[in-house]
């Protein structure tokens, strides 16, 4: 080392090699016959949170054997130089560890703060530049599943090794022919774990005949849990509490007025509406039609064409939109109703009040959520509480060791005032025992009561279950599930949300494979 000197609010340091003789990259003699000079500019690591620039002189040497093409070569130092790098080999592999953690931006900035700066380009460059993984021979016991590379239009699919976590290889899509192709080109998978997704289902049988394929029990238990939904807002008139009129009326029976207006009240326009575009829907796509021809064609987002398209019934899809209508002001309903009939009838003094209590809504909303007792002149109902779908579902589905007192209460009532939603949850319970004590042996049994039940949603469930019986017996019998695999896919949407706009699937694919 010869010098060193402060440079550009940085450090500079002159050093130079003290070697008399070097090898030739090519043939390997060495040679002791400096043919010239010249100085090299590498950037190394920040010392002291400043940036150190090395000014290394170098020497040219004439290779000694005649029969070699290289004429003439230059030294390189073992762990600070390599041919035509402008950075220290510790630098770039930092940068390298920076740029697959953080991407480009992020991690420019990172490298900035570091005193190591660099331009996101270059971040992303040095990302390309890594090696790729080379898969021989398939892991034993694999992992698929997809995630979404542009949501609802374009997939890829994420291969694991189950037993080591590490993840293997990342596909372009998810369909069942790139998956054959990749199993076929990397034999020796024994158990594949997967989700529901037929394509999936479909290559391993056709690469991998002898594999055994495990479904998930998440997904059983989340497909479950959305035939419950279904069961439940098929039955949503229980979820209301009875309150003392209704429990007198029901023992009265209906009066003959009740009867005239039951028989006279015309159907709704929404009901209506949905039972014409169902049809519309279900004509088109009986032809073979596709959803996004069926959309541009009827006018409909392409999501309420699907909906449409995989429900049997205009009730069906209705359900299928979830049941959260329900505003905030509706949690305030019992307070603005006794306030009312006290006589306070200004919405603007209600807000107020309610706004003490936690509202956070405008007057606007209190003011609109009034106006039907306004309008009819008469005191406001007390209405009895009644559960939302959603929130009798997770009673049913949930742990009874999870559930409070208040919330086992509620429970119990539901499946008091209905028999069905009785008989449903009798269904969860035995299928959480069935998959907790890994009893795969007991499906068949369990499915014939799911069928026996005549509710359509459970009926609809295992006709899924017997299709891909062999996988979820499987997956209720043996130990291994995707648990892994997911936290991959949670992993490899961060990613891409960090190099959103500049990430095409060869730089998304190596970020996935090689980072920490």
């Amino acid at each position: 080392m010869d010098e060193v000197r402060a440079e550009d609010g940085g450090i500079a340091l002159t050093v130079r090699t003290v070697t008399s003789e070097a090898a030739c990259p090519d043939c390997g003699g060495v040679s002791g016959r400096v043919h010239g000079g010249y100085r090299r500019r590498l950037a190394d690591l920040a010392a002291a949170g400043q940036r150190v620039v090395i000014d290394l002189l170098v020497r040219r040497f004439l290779c000694p054997e005649a029969a070699c093409g290289r004429r003439t070569f230059v030294e390189q130092v073992d762990g600070l130089t390599e041919r035509f790098a402008r950075r220290t080999p510790l630098l770039r592999r930092s940068l390298e560890k920076i740029a697959l953690a953080l991407a480009g931006r992020p991690g420019a900035r990172l490298a900035a703060h570091l005193s190591i700066p660099t331009s996101a380009n270059s971040l992303l460059r040095l990302v390309r530049k890594l090696p790729d993984k080379r898969v021989g021979v398939a892991p034993r016991v694999l992992g698929v599943d997809d995630f979404a590379l542009k949501k609802g239009h374009v997939y890829g699919t994420i291969i694991l090794d189950m037993e080591t976590g590490e993840r293997v290889d990342v596909l372009p899509d998810r369909t069942a022919d790139t998956l054959t192709a990749w199993l076929r080109a990397h034999p020796g998978a024994e158990i594949v774990c997967r989700d529901r997704a037929s394509a999936y289902a479909e290559a391993v049988r056709t690469a991998c005949p002898g594999a055994i394929q495990v479904a998930d029990r998440f997904h059983l238990w989340k497909n479950l849990c959305e035939a419950v939904e279904k069961c439940v807002a098929t039955h949503r008139s229980c979820l209301t509490e009875p309150t003392e009129d209704t429990a007198s009326d029901a023992t009265d029976g209906p009066t003959a007025a009740t009867k005239e207006e039951v028989s006279v009240r015309p159907e709704g326009m929404r009901v209506i509406r949905r039972r014409e575009r169902h049809a519309a829907v279900h004509a088109l796509y009986g032809k073979g039609v596709p959803i996004q021809a069926i959309s541009d064609a009827l006018g409909l987002d392409r999501k309420t064409v699907r909906r449409y398209a995989h429900t049997a019934t205009p009730e069906d899809a209705s359900l299928a939109t979830g049941s959260r209508r329900q505003g905030e002001i509706h949690a305030y309903s019992p307070y603005l109703h006794r306030r009312w009939n006290e006589g306070c009838t200004d919405s603007a003094r209600l807000h107020a009040e309610i706004v003490e209590l936690g509202f956070t809504g405008s007057k606007r909303t209190v003011r609109r959520h009034l106006q039907e007792i306004r309008a009819s002149g008469k005191p406001a109902p007390d209405k009895p509480k009644a559960l939302t779908v959603r929130t009798a579902t997770w009673l049913i589905t949930s742990h009874p060791d999870h559930l409070d007192e208040s919330s086992t209460l509620k429970l119990k009532k539901l499946l008091s005032r209905s028999p069905e939603l009785d008989t449903v949850a009798a269904c969860v319970r035995s299928f959480a025992a069935m998959m907790a004590k890994r009893r795969g042996s007991d499906l068949e049994k369990w499915l014939a009561i799911a069928e026996a039940t005549g509710m359509k949603p459970l009926q609809s469930l295992a006709r899924g279950l017997r299709q891909d019986f062999n996988a979820v017996t499987a997956g209720l019998t043996l130990e291994w599930s995707s648990g892994k695999v997911e936290g991959n896919v949670n992993r490899a949407k961060r990613i891409k949300r960090d190099g959103y706009g500049r990430a095409g699937f060869d730089l998304l694919r190596l970020q996935i494979l090689l980072a920490d």
